[in-house]
């Protein structure tokens, strides 16, 4: 099975929660992790990053390449480890960069209208 599917079974485990339960929890359609770990197929990106959003005290580098450990250290002061203040820093930075990008489209699909009109 594919290692990254096997890991995702395992923070379930760990969880004590279902793959449906998981699957709700990252806002997957029903059986898009289950469809994946029975056809030992691949899953979409987004699904890896909301595992990690929803279940931050899991290692990221854990989940996707294997290394240990699984569960981050926390600093027990704000109960936020330093890991998790990077991959936030590290996601809204490209919620940023996706919205400015988003932006650059907008104006180059309207230069691309506005050239095939003049065209006519």
């Amino acid at each position: 099975m594919n290692p990254i599917l096997e890991r995702i079974k395992l923070l379930a485990e760990n969880e004590g929660i279902t793959i449906t339960k998981l699957e709700l929890i990252i806002g997957a359609s029903k059986g898009v992790l289950t469809r994946a770990i029975s056809h030992n197929s691949d899953i979409q990106s987004k699904w890896l990053l909301n595992l990690v959003e929803n279940f931050p005290a899991y290692n990221c580098e854990w989940l996707i390449k294997g290394n240990e450990p699984m569960i981050l250290a926390t600093d027990f002061r704000n109960n936020v480890s330093e890991s998790d203040v990077i991959y936030k820093d590290l996601a809204e930075s490209r919620k940023e960069t996706i919205e400015s990008l988003k932006k650059v489209i907008l104006l180059l699909e309207d230069k691309i209208s506005v050239n095939e009109y003049e065209k006519l």
